[in-house]
């Protein structure tokens, strides 16, 4: 039985499981993590998926959805791609319907202002982008988290934000507000806010 999921992204994703004991050993060799993974036992709209364990995983440059319900054989169930930077984290709304991600390179490379995407997943093998909120400054996103009608962001220079979901099937969100933590600017840089809880 495995107690413990370790995430290994080196070429392509692939999900490993290991029993917790396994980490204990000198010699047990890991890739690097270069991006983030919410797994969850799903409780959405798509009834062929409910009760399995499901990942979402932002692996660089997709969105990729994996069941991992039986650990020796995870089954990837879409791999969604979009015009990107570095597809960094992102979050499923409670109703597991939607997925809100951001991209922690598009706005340093293509200084674009804070871009905050959302992938309809409410048909888990055919999820769809349905567009991007645009922030009120051009500060790199980097972790953000679902509560209720509520995501908390962690944007860097621009500090911590907090975006009210308006219409998700078109990517509308309200800012309800902001805490500046970087007080030099709100600019495309990698200092100030990494994350929040």
């Amino acid at each position: 039985e495995c107690s413990f999921i370790m995430i290994s992204l080196c070429l392509l994703i692939q999900l490993s499981f290991y029993p917790l004991a396994a980490f204990f050993r000198p010699n047990h060799c890991c890739c690097l993590i270069p991006t983030d993974v919410q797994c969850v036992i799903y409780a959405g709209p798509d009834q062929d998926f409910v009760g399995r364990e499901l990942c979402f995983a932002s692996n660089e440059d997709t969105i990729t959805i994996v069941d991992v319900s039986d650990k020796q054989e995870p089954t990837q169930l879409s791999r969604s791609t979009y015009n990107h930077g570095y597809t960094h984290q992102g979050w499923l709304t409670e109703d597991h319907a939607y997925f809100i991600f951001d991209d922690e390179m598009d706005e340093f490379t293509k200084n674009v202002p804070t871009q905050t995407y959302v992938l309809d997943v409410r048909n888990i093998s055919t999820p769809v982008l349905v567009g991007a909120h645009t922030g009120r400054t051009g500060a790199v996103d980097h972790n953000l988290y679902v509560v209720g009608d509520l995501v908390y962001q962690a944007n860097y220079q621009a500090g911590f934000n907090v975006l009210q979901m308006q219409d998700l099937s078109t990517a509308t969100f309200v800012e309800g507000g902001y805490f500046e933590v970087f007080p030099d600017g709100s600019g495309n840089n990698f200092n100030g806010a990494w994350s929040n809880y």
